[in-house]
């Protein structure tokens, strides 16, 4: 399947979102033009998306909430060779902790161990090869150079797949930690034949440093997480995350290899494992510990790039989801997951443009629907992503309020960030140049603290 970016339906997509805004720029200005706000922008419409959309991620939730993790297989005796796989680009602040952990690995039977570590210097220019190499000359460790060329964590990524002894593959991001059984886990998960591949569970070891961090495990913990868990409960596109994924070799090199065109190389490559009828297994039960970005210029930048990865994941697959020979359920959930924060976050700005234009005293045509719907879809969400919250805090109601005020606050960043994705993805489409930006790492005050007890996370005082 290839994996290059696919002009036509990039360009198709973004003639629909300038439709979009330019339907609704068109319809507050002639108000009588009752069909083209039926088609684009008529509130009832605006509505049942939000509902059909928002009620849809609530119900996976709900389903997560309720999900059990699923217990870890017992491992083969003879276990598998892994190569561990690290991009790495500038990461003098976390990259020693990291392979210490990566190295420190209980995954062996009796030929010995099992696994390489493999760290892909990307042209570093601070202190990062001076640290990896001083690593090199103390722990089983290999250090690759990028050729000239090279683009992004991706290309990075095809670097380290190319040189790696392993039939499986397990990528992780230079700010990683885990515990020494995590790869045991990881690898136990591949019992099936027709599992491509796993993605652990992501948290974060900063997660206390202030409101930014803590908004973000929030996230993960009650939204990132449970909607794995729903997904893969019903048999939905379980996504790799990016960090944390282990791959077959061969199913990856069947698929075409990382995309090196893709700005969220993680997405790109989960929307092909499915499209080419494999599973992805999501092991709720091994943790990668990470660092949260703890800066709001940083983590706008960061979810600026997301926003736009996934606008590009769904113009380049667009096609071949609404075609192609994954199960129907699984090709609509990943429809809504691609298109879902685009399409959620683009009616929340018409319908805020219309309360705007309302305090400007103009008026505009709303057939809203009934009461009753809004409000009972309103308490399943709310209640989906209650009971989430109750179930991670282990029924402590105050955790659990304060968890749901900072998830409400933390949703408002994608309706800043939302229009710049859009403007980036529709430049892209136009002039063909894409910039990828990476997650500074570094920042978090308690990574080196941590690095004492890599195997036990961080206590729970939300």
């Amino acid at each position: 399947m290839p994996v290059r970016v696919r002009t036509t339906t990039h360009l198709v997509l973004a003639t629909l979102v300038v439709l979009w805004l330019g339907a609704v720029a068109y319809n507050v200005r002639y108000r009588d033009i009752t069909w083209l706000q039926y088609l684009f922008v008529d509130v009832t419409w605006i509505q049942a998306v939000l509902i059909i959309v928002g009620g849809y991620g609530a119900f996976l939730i709900l389903v997560g909430a309720l999900s059990r993790v699923r217990p870890t297989p017992p491992l083969p005796a003879s276990l598998p060779f892994v190569s561990v796989i690290v991009p790495a680009k500038n990461e003098e602040a976390v990259i020693e902790a990291t392979v210490r952990s990566l190295c420190a690995l209980d995954y062996a039977d009796q030929r010995g161990a099992c696994y390489e570590v493999v760290v892909v210097d990307h042209r570093s220019t601070d202190r990062t090869p001076e640290i990896l190499a001083a690593l090199a000359r103390e722990l089983p460790l290999r250090v690759l150079p990028t050729p000239e060329g090279t683009f992004g964590k991706a290309g990075a990524m095809n670097v380290g797949v190319a040189q790696a002894r392993g039939d499986i593959l397990l990528i992780l991001d230079s700010d990683a930690r885990v515990a020494p059984d995590f790869l045991g886990r990881m690898v136990a998960h591949l019992d099936d034949e027709r599992v491509g591949g796993v993605q652990g569970r992501r948290l974060f070891y900063n997660a206390r440093q202030n409101l930014v961090t803590r908004m973000q495990d929030d996230e993960f913990r009650l939204i990132a997480d449970r909607a794995q868990l729903g997904r893969q409960a019903l048999g939905g596109m379980v996504c790799f995350s990016g960090s944390g994924m282990l791959l077959r070799r061969s199913v990856l090199e069947e698929v075409g290899g990382v995309n090196e065109d893709a700005l969220i190389e993680n997405v790109d490559l989960a929307v092909r494992f499915h499209l080419g009828g494999w599973a992805i297994r999501y092991a709720g039960d091994a943790v990668i510990w990470e660092e949260a970005v703890p800066g709001l210029r940083d983590l706008f930048r960061q979810r600026i790039r997301w926003l736009e990865g996934g606008i590009q994941c769904l113009g380049d697959y667009l096609l071949a989801v609404l075609f192609g020979r994954a199960p129907v359920f699984k090709r609509v959930d990943m429809l809504l997951f691609l298109g879902g924060a685009l399409i959620v976050t683009l009616a929340l700005l018409t319908t805020y443009l219309y309360a705007v234009i309302d305090l400007a005293g103009a008026v505009v045509l709303y057939l809203q629907l009934p009461r009753r719907i809004m409000t009972m879809a309103s308490v399943a969400m709310t209640a989906s992503v209650l009971l989430g919250a109750l179930v991670e805090h282990r029924g402590r109601v105050i955790p659990t309020a304060l968890t749901l005020l900072r998830l409400g606050t933390f949703s408002i960043h994608r309706l800043l960030a939302l229009p710049v994705a859009i403007y980036r993805y529709l430049r892209s489409a136009i002039t063909g140049e894409t910039s990828w930006e990476k997650t500074a790492h570094g920042a978090a005050r308690d990574a080196r603290a941590w690095t004492l007890h890599p195997g036990a996370p961080p206590k729970d005082e939300s």
